[in-house]
């Protein structure tokens, strides 16, 4: 396939995905980390994917011990997932509560090697929020 060929077929999955028409999830267990891989894709233990994204899943603890899970992501176009993909992405494999972060880190920790992005499912939420929790409005309304 060509890679014209190429981009047209993960336009037309992606227009599918659009629609909400992602495929089941099929799930991978890597106990052992992602065959060849190096660093941090040694520690993923899980890949997840359907029809537009494949998910690694990396279960880490924080300095504090709190378990955090690491994902790093990918489109079948190797375009950027847009918002509202990466928040369902997190929903049905995390839940809707679940609280995730993406972070533009320091220049000197910048690791741009790959068209995957990054997200951080922690096991607390934040500590803000644009809603005031007690009262479940948005801030200043």
């Amino acid at each position: 396939m060509s890679n014209r060929q190429q981009r047209l077929a993960a336009r037309s999955l992606e227009r599918r995905g659009l629609r909400g028409d992602w495929g089941p999830w099929r799930l991978t267990n890597l106990p052992d980390g992602i065959p060849g891989g190096t660093g941090w894709c040694k520690e993923v233990r899980l890949a997840q994917a359907n029809n537009i994204y494949v998910v690694l899943v990396r279960p880490f603890l924080d300095e504090n011990g709190a378990e955090v899970m690491h994902l790093a992501i990918r489109t079948a176009s190797q375009l950027e997932p847009p918002w509202r993909d990466m928040q369902r992405i997190k929903n049905e494999l995390f839940g809707p509560e679940a609280t995730a972060v993406q972070v533009m880190p320091p220049q000197s920790e910048l690791i741009d090697e790959a068209d995957m992005y990054h997200m951080w499912v922690l096991s607390d939420p934040l500590t803000y929020s644009l809603f005031d929790r007690r009262g479940c409005k948005p801030r200043g309304l």
